[in-house]
Formats: structure tokens, C-alpha cells, sequence
């Protein structure tokens, strides 16, 4: 039998404000000996998740808003960078599929 669900639960709209609960970001692993600290993965992040500290990248420390799009990826010439975990809405909203990183086509 199907689960039922009442009219608030599903007019219920997820929320980027209720981190945690509602929307967990994702995470990138950067391997620091294979990284040279060159910072072609900052440019095509849109959120704004990475930084280049020294002469190695990394997440930044404090709430990294990684939606997991793969554009760091794709675009790293040393291959340092790894997604770890995914952006995952808990509520409603599910991915069907992710498919690998590519690099940005050419025109």
C-alpha cells in the first residue's frame, strides 16, 4: 500500500535555509600532492566553494556551498580533484542520474 502523504507535506517547498534538513551540499576531495596550486578550478565555480591557499586549492573552511557540478573536475590539468559527495535535497526533489565530469566542449 502506498504511503500517504497530507496536502502540507506536499505543498512543502525545500529550502537552501534550512541547510542540513532540507538540502545537504556536496563536498570535492583534493589530493595536495598531485595539486600545484594553479587555480583553474576557482574561475568556473559557481558557487564559489574553492579557494587557493599557498600553492594548494581547497574547499573553503567555513560553509562551502558545493553544489557538485563536476566544472572543477573537469577543467583540473593535474586531475587533483575528486567529488566526494553530491548536493542532495532530502524532501521531494531526487536526481535520476549523474553522468562523469567532461571538459567544457570546444567552439
Amino acid at each position: 500500500m502506498p504511503e500517504r502523504i497530507s496536502l502540507k507535506k506536499r505543498t512543502r517547498i525545500e529550502s537552501f535555509s534550512h541547510l542540513g534538513r532540507d538540502v545537504t551540499f556536496g563536498a570535492v576531495r583534493i589530493e595536495s600532492e598531485t595539486c600545484d596550486g594553479c587555480g583553474f578550478c576557482l574561475k568556473p565555480c559557481p558557487a564559489h566553494a574553492l579557494e587557493v591557499i599557498g600553492k594548494k586549492a581547497r574547499m573553503v573552511e567555513d560553509m562551502p556551498f558545493c553544489i557538485a557540478c563536476g566544472d572543477c573536475v573537469a577543467i583540473c590539468p593535474q586531475n587533483a580533484i575528486m567529488i566526494t559527495s553530491y548536493l542532495q535535497f532530502n524532501f521531494h526533489f531526487k536526481y535520476l542520474d549523474r553522468g562523469e565530469p567532461r571538459p567544457p566542449r570546444k567552439f
